[in-house]
């Protein structure tokens, strides 16, 4: 069974996990861990589903009733990385056989190729790729000082309960808890 840290990556584990990633799938796990998504809605991508003046994608989420597309903005560089991905794999040709889909990936090849850089980089080998949607919480929580609202909207929660784990985990949280409490106690 999983402990709750092993849940989730550090931002140093992320670099690392990214360094040993193949190149043709780093952008993949870039996608997921920026908009952190499940496997599942990263597969679902389709190129009609990028906005690139807005550097926005559409997101299809399974896990809610009705499947609702929630737009997401990412930065302009991974987006730009995207259009050049597409048009350099030959994506735009070979998608009508796969309904227009950027990555033709099986979750469960996901998850081997996942695991198989884990161990290439020395990372956890408890980690499963939700972990990368986790790392995303708690960059979110550390980032927007622990603005539920903001990492429940971002990972789109229907629950704001959901979201708590994020807010509980962040390291910049913890940090700052034992801080403060080394200051009282002086």
């Amino acid at each position: 069974m999983k402990t709750e840290r092993q849940k989730y990556i550090l931002k140093y584990e992320y670099d690392l996990f990214i360094k040993n990633s193949p190149e043709k799938y780093q952008l993949f796990w870039k996608v997921i861990a920026f908009g952190g998504l499940r496997i599942s809605e990263a597969l679902l991508i389709k190129i009609n589903d990028i906005i690139y003046i807005e550097n926005k994608i559409l997101i299809t989420t399974l896990k809610r009733i009705n499947h609702p597309i929630i737009p997401i903005i990412f930065p302009k560089d991974l987006i730009d990385e995207l259009k050049i991905y597409i048009k350099e794999s030959g994506s735009i040709r070979k998608n009508s056989a796969i309904n227009g889909r950027i990555w033709n990936y099986s979750r469960q090849f996901c998850w081997k190729l996942f695991k198989s850089i884990c161990k290439k980089a020395g990372l956890d080998t408890h980690y499963s790729p939700h972990s990368l949607r986790h790392f995303a919480g708690i960059m979110i929580s550390d980032i927007t000082n622990g603005n539920m609202i903001e990492i429940k909207n971002r990972l789109r929660h229907s629950s704001i309960k959901s979201t708590e784990f994020y807010v509980h985990v962040s390291e910049a949280k913890q940090k700052e808890l034992s801080n403060k409490i080394e200051e009282y106690m002086k």
